[in-house]
């Protein structure tokens, strides 16, 4: 593996003479794992073009490539269970179900411009979501747009904890 302060790259470099990469971090992130090739860097004595890396060097770039592989570990670890703790709160809100009340009386469908008068009674609202905010797990902001007009909805407990509600959420 060939490094090149000067003429190397760390995102076009291949770890070649033609095209060296420009840290030895690098060079060590291509080979992935020990035992590491053999790694040469620009030499300061003059009429040599390269020259092995030295003990110092490579022992900083190992420290290096270690410290990257600890955070990369960590990331995966902390993305694998960001995703169990996701699915986890969907398969528990695939149990939740929404049933309307037959006591209350039918709702009478509404645009929202015309939504004031019909205030206090129960109405049905269609419209897209323009906005959408989440306060917590039990409070979701909720702003709808029907193309007369914009409806702030507010959504607590139950609601919230719908399995559509958390996929409109995280697939934003």
């Amino acid at each position: 593996m060939y490094v090149s302060d000067k003429c190397g790259s760390d995102q076009d470099g291949d770890g070649t003479e033609q095209k060296p990469f420009k840290t030895p971090l690098k060079a060590l992130m291509f080979a992935g794992k020990e035992p590491f090739p053999t790694i040469y860097v620009e030499s300061q004595k003059e009429g040599e073009r390269w020259a092995v890396i030295s003990k110092t060097q490579m022992k900083n770039a190992k420290k290096a490539f270690n410290r990257e592989q600890m955070k990369c570990d960590a990331k995966e670890k902390k993305e694998a269970e960001d995703n169990e703790r996701r699915e986890k709160n969907l398969e528990e809100a695939k149990k939740i179900v929404i049933e309307k009340d037959p006591s209350l009386p039918e709702p009478e469908v509404v645009k929202i411009h015309h939504l004031e008068p019909k205030r206090g009674q129960r109405v049905k609202v269609f419209g897209w979501v323009h906005r959408l905010r989440r306060q917590g797990r039990n409070l979701m902001f909720i702003v709808l747009r029907d193309g007369t007009g914009f409806l702030q909805c507010v959504l607590s407990d139950k609601l919230v904890q719908l399995y559509s509600f958390l996929i409109l959420h995280f697939s934003r």
